[in-house]
């Protein structure tokens, strides 16, 4: 059916006005993108500072604005500036060797441990070998936030090293760093590291074990044994069932779910395991009733 020519008229007028008030949009937030850059770089007052970083961080590819300023803002006499920056911008788009050079400098230098932990996060996230030393020295330290994100950094340089580094962490690991050396052994680990697993899991408190938990049965199911899988998941329901949460319980259930779905060939030629795992999960769902 062909289209009136008032009906063209229509659409067409339709589309410029669309195309009109998308181009005022933008032309709006980049007036606004430049009022904050200047706010940024003028204000004395480190609470606009920090208004006007929040604001380029919320609109980093949308508008132009001088590459530099998360640079600047790094380097900002306002930690909280600092903070916001490096949890709220992954450096994807502006990784520079300057950024990187001041990520370091952080992670070295800086008198708050939260900026260090931050600083050295963001790094861990690049595959760089001129921070191996770095991430070798920190992965060593106590701070659970620093030494996990050091180990994830010196993970993705050398992964005998740093599987080395987790097993020698794991009598004095707490918190993040748990995560961090299960993880590795996820990928790297044998049937030995078990132990690791159950020792952190029943240490941890009833709000921290669904993470470790999710690692624990991917570690389980790229072991791909009967036995040990039927040892493992009995143990980790009965750490569950203890701490009476009704959430948590819920909460495992799922995974549970989850490593069933994503275990399939494993459990296709292990039919007695694949019941194991279903009567498991009945019994936790009459717990959570």
């Amino acid at each position: 059916m062909r289209k009136s020519e008032s009906t063209i008229g229509v659409e067409r007028y339709s589309s410029r006005y669309t195309r009109g008030f998308l181009r005022m949009l933008t032309n709006e937030g980049q007036v606004l993108t430049d009022k904050f850059v200047k706010q940024f770089y003028t204000s004395e007052n480190y609470q606009e500072r920090l208004e006007a970083i929040k604001y380029i961080v919320s609109v980093s590819g949308k508008y132009q604005f001088p590459g530099k300023i998360f640079f600047d803002a790094l380097n900002d006499s306002c930690s909280q500036v600092k903070v916001y920056v490096l949890k709220h911008d992954d450096f994807s788009e502006i990784i520079t060797p300057q950024i990187k050079d001041i990520l370091a400098y952080i992670a070295q230098n800086d008198e708050k441990f939260q900026l260090r932990a931050l600083a050295l996060e963001r790094l861990s996230e690049q595959c760089d070998h001129n921070f191996y030393d770095l991430f070798f020295s920190k992965a060593l330290l106590k701070g659970s936030k620093e030494s996990s994100a050091a180990l994830r950094g010196l993970y993705k340089l050398d992964k005998e090293k740093a599987y080395q580094m987790a097993k020698f962490k794991t009598e004095s690991s707490s918190g993040n760093l748990d995560i961090a050396i299960a993880e590795i052994f996820q990928n790297e680990g044998d049937i030995n590291d078990l132990l690791f697993f159950k020792q952190r899991l029943k240490a941890r408190n009833k709000f921290n074990k669904i993470d470790f938990i999710k690692i624990y049965l991917k570690f389980l199911g790229r072991l791909a044994i009967d036995p040990i899988t039927r040892n493992n998941v009995l143990y980790i329901s009965e750490d569950i069932l203890a701490t009476a949460n009704r959430e948590l319980i819920q909460l495992l259930i799922m995974e549970l779910h989850v490593f069933i779905s994503g275990n399939h060939k494993f459990l296709n030629n292990n039919g007695d395991l694949m019941s194991y795992l279903s009567k498991a999960i009945n019994v936790l769902l009459e717990k959570n009733t």
